[in-house]
């Protein structure tokens, strides 16, 4: 916890600091995924399935993990799907003893129930991905045949089973709003908020920016307006009212982009930011995160001035904590009372 507070303010303060101090830590522990969702891509609209990357063995990924923890108390492991990992358990296994205050896991659910007991050991928050309920529209999407989304849902039910034991504290159900999902995502809602679950919703980005057809988009705004609602009388939504405002506006912010750090399957480190998809070293080879922002910026030049682009939760979110702090004070709260609940 300290060392959020110590990074917070070392961005937040003014003349900030060259260094390079991150809210949160996100690991990309493999791209393989054998889902085939249309708007799974990187900044550079390359779908994450066909990125191609050497996996680490779990000695060398915990090594890793250890040296973000030097840095920062939070971190993400995504992918691509990380439960495509061949030793996933192994590195679940060794995460709990580094120490990190919240170990966020994000997946599609699919091959999740034989990792169950090693997630709910090591995970706090554990994050599916999921845009519908519609079996025939959820399986086209997912690409890999029949019976996708039931086996996603059954998943689910069983991770409910473990929320409280162990490390689990929430599920959180995350969606892409697209032009063509839109009429799906109430009822999405809905259905997380019977079950308890966190809803978090962002726009689809096509590359850095938010899909064409989305702005002034009727349809999209007023599910904003639905979810901003729900917010305000108490309902798992994720994110503040300001930050729901943004997301339904798709309206630019001032990016704060060393407040996460965002690291490839290999240990590279994405200079500014993942979206831009430069690597300024690695953490293996170089421990020193201050050192690398010193190389990325000496090899790509200083953070560049971006257009309205990056609608994305890590990107807004950390944006408005630190431009606007006080419209985040009930979302803090909101969190901090549901942590004590969570115990």
């Amino acid at each position: 916890m300290w060392r959020s507070v110590r990074n917070y303010f070392s961005h937040a303060l003014p003349g900030a600091s060259r260094r390079w101090d991150p809210l949160l830590a996100v690991y990309y522990l493999t791209y393989a995924c054998d889902f085939r969702c249309p708007y799974c891509s990187d900044g550079a609209q390359n779908p994450y399935y066909e990125l191609r990357a050497k996996v680490l063995p779990p000695d060398r990924v915990l090594e890793l993990l250890r040296r973000l923890r030097r840095a920062c108390d939070n971190v993400v492991i995504t992918g691509g799907e990380p439960l495509k990992y061949p030793q996933l358990d192994q590195v679940l296994r060794g995460l709990p003893s580094l120490g990190f205050d919240g170990v966020v896991f994000t997946t599609n659910g699919h091959d999740l129930a034989p990792h169950l007991e090693a997630v709910a050991g090591a995970v706090r928050y554990l994050v599916f991905s999921l845009d519908t309920l519609d079996h025939e529209r959820a399986d086209a999407c997912f690409g890999v045949g029949q019976g996708a989304l039931a086996r996603i849902l059954t998943n689910i039910d069983r991770a409910e089973t473990w929320v409280g034991s162990g490390a689990l504290r929430e599920i959180i159900i995350s969606a892409v709003a697209t032009p063509d999902n839109l009429d799906d995502l109430r009822g999405l809602y809905a259905w997380c908020k019977r079950r308890g679950f966190r809803f978090a919703l962002c726009p689809q980005l096509q590359g850095v920016h938010p899909n064409a057809a989305l702005r002034d988009n009727q349809a999209y705004h007023e599910l904003f307006d639905y979810l901003l609602a729900e917010k305000r009388s108490g309902g798992p939504v994720n994110g503040s009212p300001k930050y729901l405002e943004y997301m339904r506006d798709l309206r630019k912010f001032a990016c704060r982009p060393f407040t996460t750090v965002a690291v490839a399957p290999e240990g590279g480190v994405f200079y500014p930011c993942l979206e831009l998809g430069q690597e300024a070293g690695n953490l293996l080879e170089e421990p020193d995160l201050a050192r690398i922002r010193a190389l990325g910026e000496a090899r790509f030049g200083p953070q560049p001035r971006c257009d309205n682009r990056c609608q994305s939760a890590c990107a807004l979110g950390f944006s408005l904590i630190l431009n606007d702090p006080l419209s985040m004070v009930p979302e803090v709260w909101h969190n901090a009372r549901n942590a004590l609940k969570l115990g």
